[in-house]
């Protein structure tokens, strides 16, 4: 299946008669695409300068226990997906389909790579806040170090950063995501049907390891320590909501029915406003986390600066 065929799939028009049909090509999808863009970028901005790091003898100090770059960059891609979209349905496809091939190519890769950035923000979840404090303050100590050791060179201290900070685990989100790309690119140019579905899976494969780590993070106790039971609920439904993307919302424009059942909103309209819902509860949890696990960031601070500076020694 080509471009023009995933295009020829179009989404219905609403409302059906307005004022907004005279400028906007699809009204409701394109206000709900651009308000997500601007909710994520609202959302980063606020992560990035009130939940990422703290500040100790003023000074700001960020350690893997309550770093959020990941997430930032979760958002600041969903939002750079929802802006994509929202230039692609303002368009009237019959007057610039070839920017339109563009955006819809563009949007596709941006999905991609925010399956990648979500699962890879949970997995930094699981490694880092979902431990006992005991393990949580001996890899704080081994990954995290104020001040870099004198006896690296940069390029040894670099690789022994990445043994250290990189799993198995995500190497394999990564594979997922290149193969996404690869059968993605293969399957516009080629037209097969054969690639189409192979894509479809390689949507769905590429969302499975964000709800197998979401279940994970919610089920598994480690002796009281860990998210609260609030912060695991809000891990949960944004994992339930965020369900909606695991395929492109072409293949919901062919399954759902047509037409405005609510006059405004379409079914396709009504599945993507679960971004919002997923995105918000996604942000209470990784709040609900910076402030359980902001206390014990600044005792490790605190704690490094005391052994780095200890003039006892001398």
């Amino acid at each position: 299946m080509a471009a023009d065929d995933y295009l020829e799939m179009s989404l219905p028009v609403c409302p059906e008669s307005s004022v907004l049909n005279q400028y906007i090509y699809n009204p409701s999808i394109t206000i709900i695409f651009g308000s997500l863009a601007l909710a994520c970028f609202i959302f980063a901005t606020i992560i990035a300068f009130k939940y990422n790091s703290v500040a100790v003898f003023h000074k700001k100090i960020r350690t893997q226990t309550i770093s959020n770059t990941i997430w930032i960059l979760y958002y600041l891609v969903l939002g750079l997906r929802g802006a994509s979209n929202t230039v692609r349905f303002a368009m009237n496809r019959n007057k610039e389909e070839e920017a339109e091939k563009i955006f819809f190519i563009a949007s596709l890769t941006l999905s991609g790579f925010t399956a990648l950035t979500l699962a890879l923000a949970l997995n930094h979840q699981r490694k880092y806040r979902s431990s006992s404090s005991q393990k949580q303050q001996q890899l704080n100590k081994e990954t995290d170090p104020l001040i870099a050791p004198n006896d690296q060179s940069g390029s040894n201290h670099l690789i022994s950063i990445l043994k250290r900070n990189v799993t198995l685990s995500e190497i394999l989100f990564l594979f997922f995501f290149i193969c996404f790309l690869v059968f993605l690119y293969v399957e516009i140019i080629k037209e097969n049907a054969v690639f189409y579905y192979i894509l479809l899976g390689c949507c769905i494969l590429q969302h499975i390891p964000v709800l197998t780590l979401a279940l994970m993070i919610t089920f598994t106790r480690n002796g009281g320590e860990g998210p609260t039971t609030q912060s695991r609920v809000f891990l949960m439904l944004g994992a339930l909501f965020n369900i909606f993307n695991y395929l492109p919302l072409f293949v919901w424009a062919k399954f759902l029915p047509g037409g405005c059942p609510l006059y405004v909103f379409s079914w396709v309209d009504l599945i993507q406003l679960s971004d919002f819902a997923s995105i918000l509860f996604f942000f209470l949890f990784l709040r609900s986390e910076y402030i359980r696990n902001v206390e014990e960031c600044i005792w490790t601070a605190v704690s490094q600066i005391q052994d780095t500076f200890d003039f006892r020694l001398f």
